[in-house]
């Protein structure tokens, strides 16, 4: 399903964070949004899920246009988002994280969940989707107890388990030791060109060994969008972002 970004715009008071941005995640494409710190990722990132309403602009899921729908009927219509900071029940076990995210895509919602813990048709996809992350074996066990990097796997399965065919992906390594990322990297891997994938990232080879293209945001404005050899290139980007060297 293809994504799309048109003229986007949101101020808070005098402070424009999204300065009419344009971007086209095509569908099956793993599309990476880069930019110092404070260039307005994650606040694009919120527009597009729903959390913020943008003041101007178009967001366009497939043939839809989403601009002004609230969050959950977004991910009905096929969206789905991990976060920067990891947004887990740290009190339950990971096959009852993933579950609750099959059940929030059901028409049921959230209702009754004690009966629904031994409810197969939840427990079943939650099970696969933990296998398909390498958390197979580690169901079963509470997510407090969990490192940090199993807990970011754990958050990657939640999402798959939504049903989604696009992803939002805040930062998912985060806080991750290089081995941790090298993990999460194969994640990614496996999972590339079978959903429409907006990645936000911090570690540069992991977005040009990963992304189709890149889109370079800088005081909330796309500076650029191409190959990852083409943002390696370009003059602007190397002086705004990655550096001359």
């Amino acid at each position: 399903m293809r994504l799309e970004l048109r003229k986007l715009c949101l101020s808070f008071g005098a402070l424009r964070v999204t300065q009419d941005v344009d971007l086209v995640v095509e569908s099956g494409e793993l599309h990476a949004l880069i930019g110092p710190n404070g260039a307005g990722k994650t606040t694009l990132i919120n527009q597009i899920s729903g959390e913020y309403f943008p003041d101007s602009g178009d967001i366009v899921l497939g043939d839809r246009t989403i601009t002004r729908l609230p969050a959950h009927r977004r991910a009905a219509a096929g969206l789905a988002r991990s976060f920067q900071i990891s947004q887990l029940y740290p009190d339950f076990d990971g096959e009852d994280n993933v579950a609750m995210a099959v059940q929030a895509r059901s028409p049921g919602g959230f209702g009754m969940w004690r009966p629904a813990r031994s409810d197969p048709r939840l427990r079943v996809p939650a099970r696969e989707a933990l296998a398909r992350v390498g958390l197979g074996d580690r169901g079963h066990v509470r997510v407090g107890e969990l490192a940090h990097g199993e807990k970011r796997q754990l958050e990657l399965a939640m999402v798959l388990a939504s049903d989604a065919s696009v992803l939002l992906l805040d930062e998912p390594m985060a806080g991750m030791s290089a081995e941790e990322s090298r993990r999460m990297a194969e994640l990614l891997v496996s999972i590339k060109g079978r959903y429409t994938i907006l990645l936000v990232e911090h570690d540069m080879d992991i977005v040009f060994a990963l992304a189709d293209r890149i889109t370079v945001l800088v005081y909330g404005q796309a500076i650029f969008t191409g190959t990852p050899e083409q943002v390696r290139a370009h003059e602007d980007v190397r002086r705004a972002y990655l550096g001359s060297d």
